[in-house]
């Protein structure tokens, strides 16, 4: 297995914001110091749920601070870029990284962003297969395209510079529907999930089921799906300390504030003044979050424990068949010294245990 920290620079009320950054920004050096593999960085506009509102910029810093570790995007929100401009600023921070650059690529979920870049968030889903169509053009056409769609237009453009890695970085897709896996397996792209609520497992067989079947049905051979799921990416929560009681007792409070943070993210405050066509999604939502609390969060959802506790957990997911985790050690504004204790012994004594 891989393992990744995951970073989204979660803006609690009693950090700055320039404390949030460059907490997250140390925890990064932190990751390549520890022995981890990788870091993702996600996007995220518009409240406190989290400050990454330029992956790219982010990619980059990233890539100065290391020379190791793989940084990988989770991911770039297709419908708010316009996609040659994100296809040169990738291609970019994969060359100053050296090749280290990984791409996903998301529709976008959160109704405060679309209301704040003004671009309806049923049109989502169209908007992302345009931009990746674009994208994929600029990165690997030598010479000048042209591009004819709804949302965009393209004439004879020739975009540089091309990435390092050819024919472009490996691309994944966040996917958060049965819809978008289907999508994902039938382009070839391994997923990226994140287990936000609910039962963990569950859902982990879920999606691979989906994923799986989506796959066979576009011609997939099973030996490459085998290789695409070694390459599925899911983030967790995950706070250890020595004791089981004693990381529940120290991430509560930050776990509990995550999911509120979560709930006023993903829910309008007026469900009435949504697109018709979306509110019967916002109140299913907003029942199901309503029925969330702290007990089952530990026993089905998150990571947190002892390093036993912890291994044991990332064990089911690896017998789900996750090939890479990314670690979200961050949330909720724990203290910096907690988080690094937390990294330390995930790294020296629950990594180990599942390295080829």
């Amino acid at each position: 297995m891989r393992f990744g920290t995951f970073y989204f620079f979660q803006a609690v009320p009693w950090l700055s914001h320039d404390e949030v950054v460059h907490r997250e920004l140390e925890q990064m050096e932190w990751t390549e110091e520890l022995g981890f593999d990788q870091i993702w960085l996600t996007e995220h506009h518009f409240i406190d749920y989290g400050l990454a509102v330029d992956p790219g910029t982010l990619a980059a810093v990233a890539a100065s601070r290391t020379r190791r570790v793989r940084i990988g995007l989770a991911a770039a929100i297709l419908p708010f870029h316009h996609p040659l401009r994100l296809a040169e600023q990738t291609a970019l921070v994969d060359i100053v990284s050296r090749g280290r650059l990984e791409v996903g690529f998301g529709r976008g979920n959160r109704p405060a962003e679309f209301r704040g870049y003004n671009v309806p968030q049923q049109e989502n889903r169209d908007r992302f297969e345009e931009a990746v169509e674009i994208i994929t053009q600029a990165w690997t056409q030598t010479e000048p395209f042209s591009y004819e769609g709804r949302f965009f237009t393209i004439r004879d453009t020739r975009v540089m510079p091309k990435p390092f890695q050819k024919p472009h970085p490996p691309l994944y897709q966040v996917c958060g529907s049965k819809e978008s896996i289907e999508g994902t397996a039938a382009r070839g792209w391994p997923m990226l999930n994140s287990v936000l609520r609910g039962n963990a497992e569950q859902q982990l067989a879920t999606n691979r089921e989906a994923y799986v079947a989506a796959a066979r049905k576009a011609g997939q051979s099973e030996d490459n799906i085998t290789g695409l799921l070694k390459k599925w990416g899911v983030s967790r929560q995950i706070y250890v300390a020595p004791t089981d009681a004693q990381a529940q007792a120290e991430s509560k409070d930050a776990e509990m504030w995550y999911q509120e943070s979560f709930r006023r993210f993903v829910i309008p405050e007026r469900i009435e003044e949504a697109h018709p066509s979306l509110q019967p999604h916002f109140r299913q939502l907003a029942e199901r979050l309503a029925r969330i609390n702290w007990d089952d969060l530990v026993r089905e959802t998150v990571a947190f424990g002892s390093p036993d506790t912890v291994a044991r957990k990332i064990e089911a997911m690896r017998d789900a068949g996750v090939g890479h985790v990314l670690c979200w050690m961050n949330f909720g504004g724990l203290p910096q010294d907690k988080i690094r204790r937390s990294m330390e012994l995930f790294a020296r004594e629950v990594m180990p245990h599942f390295r080829d």
